[in-house]
């Protein structure tokens, strides 16, 4: 059924696992849909891109006017720039269910509700729906485990519609189902409702507001509940839980193929979803070889634990079962922290990793140490969520057969990943790393091992990186953060390689380069407004203000880097700096959380900006209040490129090396005392401008690093002062190598 619906929709966080399905099946019906999210995943992006939803690595709120309604998901929170502002502007602005309630209102809903197992079981109806050819809309919260049952979500010309519906942040007050599917009831979210019989009520009320049949496992009661609209359907537990969900998955297909039967029946029955492939994250086998089998599953109630342990224990054949357990949430481990020690008891050995907080902050008597308080005779194994951690477990699971499991639903699943690949590549961790990441960043990415590096630089010196990426986007660039993260990798952000001596030893870690054509992207936002990514040079930038009519960017013009470096070490020319002409700056911080910042909030001075160089930078908005005519901007642009061509070189170097000194300029000592022409091997002093050291021709950092030495010799005995290198170093630090006697590199 084609939606005749002109809203024009921004669906921010369409990466997860509630949006990314509402986001494909409202473009698959028709809706206008851009999707937005600054942690997307590789996976969940194809499955946007191929239901035609538009997505955007950068939206501001400058374009917000492009649109009618924002839709957000429960991790979006206030104080996100773009909510805010959408608020602002008086949008109207959706949670992610109340815009799926107002889809299904449309529809004859079939809604799937409960504690646990929302997901698999609508991923079986969805399987069912698909094997016996009913035409009825489905939108699962997850993604099947096998890819050729197809996305999560389907759109069909029909008034059926089957979906999980979300308790967890009181959204499902806004569904009127035709039928619903009540799988069983725990309390959970204890930031919500803080008694159970608040959680009981939310579910009884949605019972009373169903039109037809509530189908309940057998043996749970809600009070107040018409017996003539309930339908009961088999339950189990333990070992057994999927057969519960599978249950309850039959008695809705059966229900859907007396309502609108398949134009063609096919041989289903309940023993037919025993084939079911299984939901991402759920009981999901990640390594099996030589004894040792290491599942992930995303269970992080007391409930599904004890199910999935006793399911796990059935499983193992003999053999020990490890647990590697994530908290999801303060409030949930405050709650729960009893029940979680008593259940993970139950193994041969639980590790614990510290609390996953999603949006909360910490919570008295709900972190960590708490939980670990909270085992009697047990004692379970705190691990650094990182390489030790990974490599720890992965020791003690290799010491005797062992079943090995990743529980819970925060980031733990990088964990688990990251343990897999090391068991895959147990030889080479370079390999491990790139194991990691092969199905992780999108085709346009480039990923390499020892790149050689000096051709990327602007004085032609230096060794290779260990490892090499240019990230296609900033899906990509999130997943190498988090390579690195749990590898114990360093990483350094290379733009045009300019100010940058990268030395002979190379690299012993990650580089990341922005060439990819987002990163190159710049366009005017608004009214002396002009937004420029990472990658994109200077000089660009003075073109495209000069073409607007906007002054003050003109020292950018000789400066011979890109809009990253530049952030990150406030570049400057012609008595100008980069943050003169900033307004805003978006940056992963030294965590690896996108921000969007004012200017005002960064700490920046001579040569650094404090929070980028933790951080990367990714773009920024500039902005000048000065108009002028083309023709006279061009005309300084042009002043500003004659004069420094005519006092800087035009040999290979890094720009200038040492930082001007208070009171007085480097390049002035340098002359005064004679050293320019000074040479050690291929490297010279240059004789346009003393701070200048030029590479006539297969210069290596070592000759680079001795001539520096020189330098500060003689300029600290002739004048005192002590000569600080302001470019940077890589692979190696000036404190070391500037010591006296210092190794070469």
């Amino acid at each position: 059924m084609r939606t005749q619906d002109p809203a024009q929709y921004l669906l921010l966080g369409v990466g997860g696992m509630g949006m990314a399905p509402l986001a494909c099946w409202m473009s698959r019906a028709g809706y206008s849909v851009t999707g937005y999210d600054a942690c997307l995943q590789e996976g969940v992006r194809r499955h946007l891109l191929a239901s035609g939803v538009e997505l955007q690595d950068f939206v501001f709120p400058e374009h917000l006017s492009r649109f009618t309604t924002v839709v957000y998901s429960s991790a979006i929170r206030p104080g996100h720039p773009l909510l805010d502002a959408a608020h602002a502007a008086g949008m109207e602005c959706l949670r992610r269910g109340e815009m799926l309630a107002r889809l299904a209102a449309d529809y004859k809903l079939i809604a799937v509700v409960g504690s646990h197992g929302k997901t698999t079981t609508t991923g079986m109806i969805a399987y069912g729906i698909q094997r016996c050819g009913i035409s009825a809309n489905y939108l699962m919260g997850g993604l099947f485990a096998d890819d050729s049952l197809g996305p999560s979500h389907y759109a069909a010309s029909s008034r059926w519609m089957v979906a999980e519906i979300d308790e967890s942040d009181g959204t499902i007050e806004g569904f009127v189902p035709e039928h619903t599917l009540v799988l069983n009831l725990d309390w959970d979210h204890a930031d919500r409702y803080k008694h159970a019989d608040q959680l009981e009520a939310t579910f009884r009320e949605l019972t009373h507001r169903t039109r037809q049949k509530v189908f309940l496992p057998a043996g749970l009661a809600l009070d107040g509940l018409d017996e003539s609209k309930v339908a009961r359907f088999p339950s189990a537990a333990g070992a057994q839980f999927n057969q519960a969900n599978a249950s309850a998955a039959w008695a809705i297909l059966r229900c859907l193929m007396e309502e609108c039967p398949p134009r063609q029946a096919k041989d289903l029955n309940q023993q037919a979803l025993a084939n079911f492939p299984g939901v991402v994250r759920r009981q999901g086998v990640l390594y099996d070889a030589n004894g040792l089998t290491l599942v992930e599953d995303y269970a992080h109630h007391p409930t599904e634990i004890e199910a999935l342990i006793q399911n796990l224990r059935a499983r193992a054949d003999g053999r020990q079962l490890l647990v590697v357990f994530q908290p999801h949430r303060y409030s949930r481990t405050r709650q729960f922290k009893q029940d979680f020690a008593a259940i993970l008891s139950q193994s041969d050995g639980c590790y614990l990793l510290p609390v996953y907080a999603a949006h909360e902050g910490v919570i008295e008597s709900g972190e960590l140490k708490d939980l670990v308080d909270a085992f009697d005779d047990f004692q379970p194994t705190v691990l650094e969520f990182g390489l030790s951690g990974i490599q720890q477990v992965i020791q003690a699971a290799r010491a005797k057969p062992t079943m090995l499991a990743f529980v819970g639903a925060g980031d733990i699943e990088d964990f688990a990943d990251a343990g897999a690949a090391l068991l895959r590549e147990p030889l080479c961790m370079d390999a491990a790393c790139l194991d990691f990441l092969r199905h992780r960043l999108s085709s346009n990415a480039i990923v390499k091992t020892k790149e050689p590096l000096a051709n990327k630089t602007t004085m032609r010196i230096g060794g290779a990186a260990r490892l090499y990426a240019e990230p296609a986007g900033l899906a990509d660039l999130q997943q190498l953060l988090k390579m690195t993260t749990l590898f114990g990798l360093d990483y350094f952000c290379l733009g045009r390689g300019s100010n940058l001596l990268v030395a002979d030893a190379g690299y012993d870690g990650l580089v990341i380069r922005f060439t990819a054509s987002l990163w190159r992207k710049s366009e005017p936002l608004g009214p002396g407004q002009i937004w420029a990514a990472a990658g994109v040079r200077l000089k660009e930038i003075c073109g495209l203000a000069a073409k607007a009519g906007m002054a003050g960017f003109e020292f950018l013009e000789g400066i011979p880097g890109s809009v990253g470096g530049a952030l990150r070490m406030n570049a400057g020319a012609m008595g100008s700096w980069m943050f003169d002409v900033v307004e805003r700056v978006q940056f992963l911080d030294e965590r690896g959380n996108y921000q969007d910042w004012p200017k005002e909030r960064f700490h920046f001075g001579y040569r650094q900006v404090l929070e980028i160089s933790r951080g990367i930078a990714l773009g920024a908005v500039l902005k000048s209040a000065e108009v002028e005519q083309e023709a006279c901007i061009r005309n300084r642009i042009d002043s500003y490129s004659t004069t420094r061509k005519e006092s800087q070189p035009r040999g290979p170097s890094a720009g200038c090396i040492f930082k001007n000194p208070a009171g007085s300029y480097a390049g002035k000592l340098i002359d005064e005392f004679g050293l320019k022409g000074l040479q050690v091997g291929a490297a010279e002093v240059s004789d346009v401008h003393g701070n200048f050291i030029v590479n006539l021709g297969g210069a290596t950092a070592a000759d680079v690093i001795e001539l520096i030495r020189r330098i500060r010799a003689k300029v600290k005995v002739e004048s005192g002062y002590d000569l600080e290198p302001e470019v940077l170093l890589l692979g190696a630090s000036w404190s070391e190598v500037l010591q006296e006697g210092g190794e070469d590199v």
